[in-house]
């Protein structure tokens, strides 16, 4: 849409399908408890707390507000000032929605104004905004108050920069004391235990840079404690530091070396079977260089004795650190990594050796992916995601099933997804990235990535899909069907399929083809879900999932090297019994009407030796509805160009 008034100026709106909207998660009700009688505002200067500012930017005398954005560094409190904005707003709890940002860069089509709902979209991850985001926010602040919507947008000073693009409200918020939030919290969680707080050594952990939310942390450990032991309650808010240190410093001669293995195996390998964890350990020592002594499983001390000495829990069959202390496992992994960097590599070819096929911990991947994903975190980190990337390339099957899965647990961490997203991102663009890499992308976008960022999986799939060596394909392929295999996304995923047969790129087009056909497959039964589309022609989810049918397979016929394999699919539909002729005829009508006269079609229309009764009699009613002349192109189907009965009877 162009306008033209005063000063030139153009605005370009793009169609966005509901189905493309976020979609939102519900907050927890316990949280909501919190910011309603736990949340501290703080005033600057004797002016209003920064909520109660919020609130009446949103509610001016002249008119009332849709939009807000709430500026302030991580650990100022956003997430829970948001909250209580919404709640000071009259939304309730089952009514607010944290956005998910499934989208390479924020566009403001996406964003749902459902009517009186209240939404949250974190924006800090982005350094920057393109000014189509700012300049579409008046527009969908019109939209959003005529149904008495709310969007609350979370942003760094240093990102949000609308300029004259954009007139939205914005409240910076200051950080809390950190004692006020603990004893805030403290009051509504336990309040029996706020003196915690006034005393040592609680009471030094409070200072003055520590962030609301660590204050939250510590609020949480009191109220959870099942003893009056403030001690201990500090070494779990501190990472259990003093205490490992202590136990290290115990246990440094070398025959104390296989207790340490036990310890670190322990910490990787969290309410893992016994068995496991030993062997796991076992294989540790021999990886630093140690020699088990002679008797194999007969020699040393007993279980019992052994996990004493690492201060951890039998639960039935499994080893626990964490059921004595809280919050040990990870401390164990972050003291090793930082006080023994040379241990480093090991500690990787180690974890990547007992999760491979076969290994002792083969059962236990995702456990060890996400140890190794709180390590990347810590200062070197780097060396993680650099280690996992050589492991694909290397090819080997014990490093590719772990890096796949670090790389998908890190893709879905907060601290590290928006980094690791854009790393698969530019694997899946560049030419020369490997066919090995190009598969673990793939594998990774049909995993939990896929699940949680369908568009952003998507969109690497379909850079993948644009390779010109086509090395990609199948793994592509496969990703998308199991995509689509989901029933709550596949809408999204067909319609995005569809959508790469009809683009400009010719290499692009033609995996839309491929990839569309790969998806009517009626031997693959995870599939038949989404090709049975509805169960009457009424039913709207059944017109749009034929729509999607129809478009997918008139651009297959359209395509040259596809076209073949489009017609074989749909005489296997014809043939098939595992689908309705509510499901099959209306379809096939609505592909073919228009392309009678294209090579093939009247070979399907008469069908071969291998078709079936039921196929025949299926070809009978599919010939009778397309030579009556009476019947337009059934609803929702498209309109297609009408063939008289003659070119019917030509065609069969």
């Amino acid at each position: 849409m162009t306008q033209v008034g005063g000063n030139y100026a153009e605005h370009r709106h793009q169609y966005v399908r509901g189905w493309e909207h976020l979609h939102g998660v519900s907050v927890d009700e316990r949280e909501m408890e919190i910011v309603q009688h736990a949340f501290v505002d703080t005033s600057v200067d004797g002016r209003p707390g920064r909520v109660a500012e919020a609130v009446g930017a949103l509610r001016r005398f002249d008119q009332r507000r849709s939009v807000l954005v709430l500026l302030g560094e991580a650990g100022a409190g956003r997430r829970t000032a948001a909250l209580r904005v919404l709640h000071g707003m009259g939304v309730p709890r089952e009514r607010i929605r944290w956005l998910v940002p499934d989208w390479e860069q924020p566009r403001i089509e996406q964003i749902p104004a459902t009517e009186k709902h209240g939404f949250i979209l974190d924006l800090t991850d982005h350094g920057s905004l393109p000014e189509s985001f700012y300049s579409g926010l008046s527009g969908y602040q019109k939209e959003a108050g005529e149904k008495e919507a709310v969007l609350v947008i979370l942003a760094t000073p240093e990102a949000w920069d609308p300029g004259h693009l954009a007139s939205i409200p914005h409240v910076r918020l200051v950080r809390p004391a950190a004692a006020e939030v603990a004893r805030a919290h403290l009051r509504c969680l336990a309040p029996d235990r706020v003196d915690w707080l006034s005393g040592t050594p609680l009471e030094e952990l409070l200072a003055a840079a520590t962030h609301a939310f660590d204050a939250a942390r510590l609020a949480q450990l009191v109220a959870d404690s099942e003893s009056d032991d403030r001690d201990t309650i500090k070494e779990e808010f501190t990472g259990w530091k003093k205490h490992l240190q202590g136990w290290f410093e115990k246990r440094s001669s070398a025959e104390d070396l296989r207790e340490r293995a036990l310890l670190v195996a322990a910490a990787l390998l969290e309410d893992v079977p016994a068995s496991v964890v030993m062997e796991a350990a076992d294989q540790l020592f021999k990886e630093v260089g140690g020699v088990l002594p002679p008797g194999g499983a007969l020699a040393g001390r007993d279980l019992y004795q052994r996990l004493d000495t690492i201060e951890a829990s039998q639960i039935g069959e499994n080893i626990s650190l964490e059921a004595k202390r809280h919050g040990l496992p990870g401390a164990v992994l972050t003291h090793v990594w930082q006080q023994r960097p040379q241990l480093r590599q090991a500690l990787l070819e180690w974890a990547s050796k007992i999760s491979a096929p076969n290994g002792v911990a083969e059962q236990h991947l995702q456990c060890i992916a996400e140890s190794l994903v709180r390590l990347s975190l810590l200062p070197d980190g780097a060396t993680v995601r650099s280690v996992v990337s050589d492991w694909l390339d290397k090819g080997h099957a014990r490093h590719r099933r772990l890096a796949v899965e670090i790389l998908e647990s890190m893709a879905l961490h907060p601290a590290t997804g928006a980094g690791v997203r854009k790393q698969l991102y530019d694997w899946a663009h560049q030419k020369n990235t490997s066919e090995a890499r190009a598969a673990a992308v793939a594998e990774i976008c049909a995993g939990r990535l896929g699940l949680k960022y369908p568009r952003v999986a998507l969109t690497r799939l379909r850079l993948l899909a644009s390779r010109s060596d086509g090395k990609a394909r199948e793994a592509v392929a496969s990703a998308v069907r199991t995509l689509a295999g989901r029933p709550e996304q596949r809408v999204l995923v067909l319609s995005e399929i569809i959508d790469w047969s009809s683009s400009a790129d010719g290499t692009v087009r033609q995996a839309g083809a491929s990839i569309f056909l790969a998806l009517t497959d009626i031997t693959d039964e995870d599939l038949l879900p989404l090709l049975v589309v509805g169960e009457t022609p009424d039913d709207s989810a059944s017109a749009l999932g034929r729509q999607l049918f129809v478009r997918g397979w008139r651009a297959a016929l359209l395509e040259p090297d596809v076209a073949e394999a489009a017609l074989t699919s749909l005489a296997a539909w014809l043939d098939s019994s595992m689908l309705p002729d509510d499901t099959v005829l209306p379809v096939v009508a609505a592909v073919i009407r228009g392309h009678l006269g294209q090579q093939g079609v009247a070979r399907l229309l008469v069908g071969s030796s291998d078709s079936t009764g039921l196929g025949r009699a299926r070809r009978h009613k599919l010939v009778d509805q397309l030579i009556d002349t009476q019947s337009a192109p059934p609803s929702g189907l498209g309109a297609g160009r009408e063939p008289a009965g003659e070119e019917t009877r030509s065609a069969a």
